[in-house]
């Protein structure tokens, strides 16, 4: 009992026999070798860092300690040093953490959140340890780790990115983990910031975002998300004016266009009649689509946009003649262009001519189905009289050519062609006609203009930029025309 009051035992029942040593207890239990009983009061093991741990030199298997860094009761096997729960060297045991736990997507100022995940392996064989979100983010929600996996303890970067038309609210994202058959979970707080809505119902034209919503605030950044429902067409009045603009937003503002029906930019008109020699007139350009004014996501659902066509130009020639008794006359022969998809006007007569023919260019059609107008076609010959009382002078007029053709929606105007000959004959009141040429026109350096441009698709006023659309010329099913600045 003296080693008792040494120890600081002596307030204890203390018994030591053959069967063991009972400390708190008269009678300890035959099969251990020491055995401990107390209702109020434990067993404190030695406690120690890791690095005291592992100074110690030769550690015999079953050696036990408290670890003080990862407030864990480990015990060495014969090969490391583990958890006392766990069973071998080859467990996976850490901790986890997320820094900060929360983040808030606003669209303008930010799209992503990130959060720094930081792993601690605490036993085992440093191993491969494998990141993912396991619960359900919301639509149109998306995330990334940098790096997915992580061996033994290190960080990652979870990156959320949330677009424009992801349904606001505040969602728990659980984090999980996953080495071997341990698995570990932690919970980040994601808040999506809501958008303004405009719905388009309708068919309008010359459709201002800005001007037709009042509510929405220009003079700060704003996200807004608008929806064109399917069959609503909305249009532009002339080439001048885009179908549809996000107007005056400020610049910073944030756009989603979801877009299920049309956006018509307005065709070129085909050009006019030719009024001088050798004349060709260029058609006139056709109207854009779309303008943009800040940073828009496009998410095409079956919708159209499509730059209005150009138009096609004129051809013409001019001719003046000095006819001997007859005198002077001037012969004037031109076809209009025909009118860009969609809308656009064919080519009209120009000019006062003593002898003159003009064939108009047709008009194009509207909606998504729009055509474009033919150029006028120049097939008819006709012969002109003057009659002298002692002859009569025949003087026929044989032109071929076209106008240029409108273009379809995405696609410029074309350039026209024209050939007029003129011949006649004088019919003397005696004797056999004599025939005379005139020739053919336009003769030498005939230059024939080209066709109106398309319109655009979207025009970036700004330097604004399209997502996901890069700048290009688009001739496809839902866009024809240019994307770009």
């Amino acid at each position: 009992m003296k080693d008792a009051w040494r120890y600081g035992l002596a307030w204890l029942p203390f018994w030591l026999g053959a069967q063991g040593v009972g400390i708190g207890i008269l009678q300890p239990d035959p099969a251990a070798i020491l055995h401990l009983e107390s209702n109020s009061k434990g067993l404190l093991l030695p406690r120690l860092t890791r690095n005291q741990r592992d100074a110690i030199p030769n550690p015999p298997a079953g050696l036990t300690i408290f670890n003080t860094q990862d407030s864990i009761v480990e015990y060495y096997n014969g090969r490391c040093w583990l958890p006392a729960y766990a069973e071998s060297c080859d467990d996976c045991n850490f901790t986890l953490t997320a820094n900060p736990t929360s983040g808030t997507i606003d669209h303008i100022n930010t799209q992503s959140v990130q959060t720094t995940i930081t792993l601690t392996q605490t036993a085992g064989t440093s191993q491969p340890i494998a990141l993912q979100v396991y619960s359900t983010l919301p639509a149109y929600t998306s995330y990334s780790f940098t790096p997915p996996i992580l061996t033994g303890s290190g960080s990652a970067t979870l990156t959320i990115t949330a677009e424009p038309i992801a349904p606001h609210g505040t969602y728990p994202i659980v984090i999980q983990a996953v080495c071997g058959n341990t698995i570990k979970n932690i919970v980040y707080t994601l808040t999506i910031d809501s958008c303004y809505r405009v719905l388009i119902l309708n068919n309008a034209t010359n459709y201002n975002l800005t001007a037709a919503n009042p509510q929405i605030p220009t003079g700060q950044p704003v996200c807004v998300i608008v929806h064109t429902y399917p069959g609503v067409e909305v249009s532009a009045t002339s080439p001048a004016n885009p179908a549809f603009t996000t107007g005056n937003l400020h610049p910073q503002s944030v756009v989603a266009l979801i877009h299920e029906g049309a956006f018509l930019g307005r065709g070129g008109d085909g050009a006019t009649g030719a009024p001088l020699p050798n004349y060709s007139l260029p058609g006139q350009p056709g109207g854009d689509a779309v303008h943009i004014t800040a940073r828009t996501h496009l998410y095409l659902r079956n919708g159209h946009i499509f730059g209005g066509g150009g138009g096609g130009a004129s051809v013409g020639v001019e001719q003046n003649f000095n006819i001997p008794i007859v005198g002077g006359i001037t012969i004037g022969i031109s076809a209009g262009g025909g009118g860009g998809a969609q809308l656009g006007r064919g080519g009209r007569p120009s000019g006062n001519f003593t002898i003159g023919y003009f064939a108009p260019g047709q008009d194009a059609t509207g909606g998504i189905t729009a055509t474009a107008g033919q150029g006028g076609l120049l097939t008819l010959v006709w012969t002109y009289t003057v009659s002298l009382g002692i002859a009569n002078i025949d003087l026929t007029v044989r032109p071929e050519g076209y106008g240029g053709r409108g273009g379809d929606y995405g696609y410029p105007g074309r350039e026209g062609f024209i050939r007029v000959c003129l011949e006649g004959q004088v019919r003397p009141a005696i004797g056999s006609p004599v025939p005379f040429s005139l020739g053919c026109y336009p003769q030498g350096n005939f230059v024939l203009q080209s066709g109106g441009s398309p319109g655009y698709a979207i025009r970036r006023i700004g330097g604004a930029p399209l997502l996901p659309y890069p700048d290009n010329y688009y001739l496809t099913g839902l866009i024809r025309g240019r994307i770009g600045p």
